[in-house]
């Protein structure tokens, strides 16, 4: 399970419920050999401790834009410098909407529009939230920018309605992560 030795994965968590599934794919990224750089919005925050992704991951969890990188560089060029990937799990409404018209006001969103290699996104959120035509032209745009997407599963959401947008099975976007960079 060393397909990923070497590769950076820098994986990028919203304010979702499914957000305390990242603790469960950055353990199976860090099994496959990946360095994995977590970023959280604020909103992530609200679902899981930047703690608990730090223990797995083994690095500071970044959160805010205006903490310094290392070599003298703002950390959001300096963390999408040294991606091989920016995965995004999962991929809240609001985000997918601030990364579809280029807006940046956090660290995440900010690493988004300074990264020039691959981004592979999960979206996850409501059945009526994903399918709204807002939505769906923001998922088109990621499409269209050339973005690898995990789409969302069917069943039971954390809302109580049964319907599309879960978060796609930790399983299926590992092996995604696998075909891009292995």
């Amino acid at each position: 399970m060393s397909q990923l030795v070497g590769k950076r994965i820098v994986l990028g968590v919203t304010g979702s419920i499914a957000a305390y599934k990242a603790a469960d794919l950055t353990s199976q990224l860090i099994k496959y050999g990946a360095e994995v750089q977590v970023v959280m919005t604020r909103g992530a925050t609200q679902f899981i401790t930047p703690m608990t992704l730090q223990v797995l991951s083994h690095r500071p969890v970044g959160v805010d834009i205006w903490e310094e990188g290392t070599n003298g560089m703002p950390s959001h060029i300096e963390i999408a410098d040294s991606a091989d990937l920016l995965l995004v799990a999962p991929l809240s409404a609001n985000v997918m909407a601030e990364f579809a018209h280029g807006l940046a006001p956090d660290l995440l969103t900010s690493i988004y529009l300074a990264t020039k290699g691959p981004v592979l996104l999960a979206p996850a959120m409501n059945g009526k939230m994903l399918e709204h035509p807002a939505t769906q032209a923001n998922l088109a745009t990621m499409r269209a920018r050339g973005h690898a997407i995990v789409d969302p599963a069917e069943g039971m959401l954390a809302c109580g309605y049964e319907g599309n947008g879960k978060l796609a099975p930790v399983e299926e976007i590992v092996s995604r992560v696998l075909s891009i960079l292995g």
